[in-house]
């Protein structure tokens, strides 16, 4: 079968076995759902795993998990209530291990002597998927030092070249935690799964992200570049790689480069606020002040639901002293966040600047 790995290819395959009800279809349903749900193209990944679902219910764990996250990764609406759902009802029907591991993550509440029955039990399964599925619930759950023991025990069940379910997300729960400066050496415990990963499936773009990700971890942009440059040979119109390439090109002091490839991340995904904010900041650090407005103003229209974004236009019409408009605007913006989008809002130095001036003025967050 022929390749399909730009966006628009794997649309137009999709919609095209959509019709069909044979598992050879929902096989390849599943796979483009996986890679649209990976590579944020959410409200199709949902439509496509759904059918394969329907489908085939009961062969691939895998695919309840992914639509799942192409709920919770919603950032317009309320859909967290439907990814657990999506969960639940996917060990409902496959009785997955697999599942039930990889529930933990977003299970909040219950009985702990129960949850800590279930997490024992699933600690001394043999089936790599789940103890890798496992290791990441438990990182989430914030037991970091155990998640870390698991996985590292984990992947050394794994034969010499061999590749499973959930490899993935130990090469990226062991960036995470290094991340977070834990003693992780992501050349040695990570690199050799990923290039076998890529080696295993070159045209799952997922593989290609966590590789520009682990290096920029280790803040090597010039290997974040190379990786960058060789992952758009086979996704050529991934935008979030072309933003990891732009701010690799800008950590090396290439800002007309970065303005480039910026500007071609936008083109590739109008409604992309995180490349706006970028380069917009960009602008704004070599005193590009007309285009930087813009570039942060466009984010309201190319986005409207994006309600973190108004705020990113908030704290830069404030920078530049338009104080009266970035006030208003924050106050509408923030009325609209969700609890978690608030309190981080509430850490950041930009929002807290705001907040404590609206207490001080005596001006209360509008509620609709």
């Amino acid at each position: 079968m022929t390749t399909h790995n730009t966006i628009s290819d794997l649309l137009a395959l999709a919609y095209t076995l959509l019709p069909n009800n044979d598992k050879r279809s929902a096989e390849e349903l599943g796979r483009i759902g996986i890679e649209l749900e990976s590579r944020s193209r959410l409200a199709h990944a949902r439509v496509i795993l759904e059918r394969a679902l329907q489908i085939d219910p009961l062969a691939h764990p895998e695919w309840y998990l992914s639509l799942a996250f192409a709920h919770f990764r919603e950032v317009a609406g309320n859909f967290a209530a439907d990814g657990e759902r999506i969960i639940i009802d996917g060990i409902e029907e496959t009785d997955s291990d697999f599942l039930k591991a990889s529930y933990l993550s977003v299970l909040e509440g219950g009985d702990s002597a129960e949850l800590a029955d279930m997490i024992d039990y699933l600690a001394t399964s043999d089936d790599v998927a789940v103890r890798f599925a496992l290791g990441h619930s438990l990182l989430w759950r914030g037991e970091q030092e155990r998640a870390l023991t698991l996985l590292r025990e984990t992947v050394e069940m794994l034969g010499e070249g061999e590749v499973s379910l959930g490899l993935d997300s130990y090469c990226g729960a062991m960036n995470w935690m290094r991340g977070q400066g834990m003693a992780i050496d992501l050349e040695h415990e990570v690199l050799p799964y990923l290039e076998r990963l890529i080696h295993f499936a070159p045209n799952v773009y997922n593989y290609r992200a966590l590789k520009i990700q682990m290096y920029q971890t280790l803040k090597q942009y010039d290997k974040v570049k190379a990786a960058a440059l060789q992952a758009l040979e086979t996704f050529p119109d991934e935008e979030t790689t072309m933003v990891a390439l732009a701010s690799a090109c800008e950590k090396l002091g290439n800002d007309n480069s970065a303005i480039l490839w910026y500007n071609r991340a936008i083109g590739a995904k109008p409604s992309y606020a995180r490349a706006r904010i970028m380069l917009g900041r960009l602008y704004e650090r070599l005193g590009i002040m007309p285009q930087a407005e813009q570039v942060f103003r466009e984010i309201a229209s190319a986005f409207p639901e994006y309600y973190a974004g108004k705020l990113e236009i908030a704290y830069f019409l404030k920078r530049i002293g338009k104080n009266a408009e970035a006030t208003s605007l924050f106050r509408y913006a923030y009325d609209h966040l969700k609890t978690f989008e608030k309190a981080a809002v509430e850490q950041h130095p930009e929002g807290k600047q705001f907040m404590a001036e609206m207490f001080s003025m005596d001006l209360p967050i509008v509620m609709n």
